[in-house]
């Protein structure tokens, strides 16, 4: 009598075990796979949040440092420059969430010489017009809104724009009775999604001190 030879092979419960033990290690990758791709969500809504941030901040200061005491249209030695916030009389005032001053025109009549040279007083001293800038944070839509009005100036205009996008919050705090140094704080988002806010402070310093 013939013995029938060992055939090598997998059983039926092994193969099973096997492909349950492979769809244990498969779930583990899927779920790891999917941390890593929240996580670079996350850390790319945070890097756009911060550039957001960063990115209106800039607007924000560089056009707040343009301020100017206005001497064309009033006299005496305070010439007024920052509209709002009021100067408070014991700093720091209350923070408000719209700014608003006096800026040189930068076309004809104000920075722009061509084609005619800025205007001049009796002693020849220059007397430029004069842009009121009004910077307000809209809570609705996010944003915060500039306006120049040039009224004041030859071929002058109300002109608005958006100055930044994605803002939660925006405040501007007076830190000087003279009304010179002022504390920036706002706070943004991503520009897509909502993972959560980039908040960032800075201070503007004026260089004029009225007297």
């Amino acid at each position: 009598m013939m013995r029938a030879k060992n055939q090598n092979g997998i059983s039926v419960i092994e193969l099973l075990i096997s492909m349950v033990v492979m769809g244990f290690i498969m779930s583990l990758a899927v779920v790891e796979f999917a941390m890593v791709f929240k996580h670079n969500d996350l850390t790319n809504a945070n890097l756009t949040a911060e550039q957001n941030a960063r990115i209106a901040m800039a607007k924000v200061s560089n056009e707040f440092r343009q301020a100017m005491p206005n001497e064309t249209d009033f006299t005496g030695p305070d010439y007024p420059m920052v509209i709002v916030p009021a100067a408070p009389s014991v700093p720091p005032g209350p923070t408000v969430t719209t700014i608003e001053f006096w800026r040189v025109h930068k076309g004809k009549g104000g920075m722009a010489a061509a084609p005619k040279p800025i205007p001049t007083n009796a002693k020849g001293a220059p007397v430029p017009c004069y842009d009121d800038v009004t910077l307000a944070y809209d809570a609705a839509a996010d944003t915060i809104t500039r306006k120049v009005d040039s009224t004041g100036c030859a071929l002058g205009v109300v002109k608005t724009d958006i100055l930044a996008r994605n803002v939660t919050a925006f405040g501007v705090t007076p830190l000087s009775a003279q009304n010179i140094l002022f504390q920036i704080d706002l706070s943004t988002t991503p520009s897509k999604g909502k993972h959560g806010t980039y908040d960032l402070s800075t201070q503007v310093a004026m260089g004029f001190t009225p007297q």
